[in-house]
């Protein structure tokens, strides 16, 4: 599975890696309604920590929350502009990392970068291009969920 949270979850796909090169299939309806559980869910909290940043995301359906919900809520918690409070939190030397990342996701980004860049820096940019979903994991008592990027 291949989604890199800087961008749309329509562009998650499946790779697969053969002798001759890489096939890639886009996920389909399907696999997006399954459910995001073994447990169905109605209300979810995925906490993500990174430096001296740090995020909830809430994820909530009434009718079970689904990997769709899951990715949807993941792509729209890092999506969001960075407030100056959060941009002070960031140490002085990994500020131009974040300007390389902000540039990057600007220059491949599905709308005109201009666009991009009047937003200015997002969540997603102080990742410092560590943006490929690994995962999620549950704590042991069973209650809040945890990124893995």
């Amino acid at each position: 599975l291949h989604f890199d949270i800087a961008f749309p979850t329509h562009d998650i796909e499946y790779m697969q890696r053969f002798s001759h090169g890489i096939q890639r299939t886009p996920l389909s309806d399907a696999d997006l309604d399954i459910p995001a559980a073994d447990e169905e869910l109605i209300n979810m909290t995925i906490n993500f920590k990174h430096n001296d940043l740090q995020w909830d995301i809430y994820v909530k359906r009434d009718k079970g929350i689904r990997v769709r919900d899951v990715f949807e809520a993941i792509y729209s918690a890092f999506d969001r502009p960075l407030t100056l409070h959060e941009k002070n939190l960031i140490p002085l030397c990994l500020r131009a990392g974040c300007e390389q990342a902000f540039r990057l996701r600007c220059n491949l980004a599905p709308v005109l970068p201009i666009v991009q860049q009047r937003q200015g820096w997002k969540r997603v940019d102080t990742l410092l291009h560590q943006t490929i979903f690994r995962g999620l994991t549950q704590s042991k008592r069973g209650e809040d969920w945890t990124l893995n990027l």
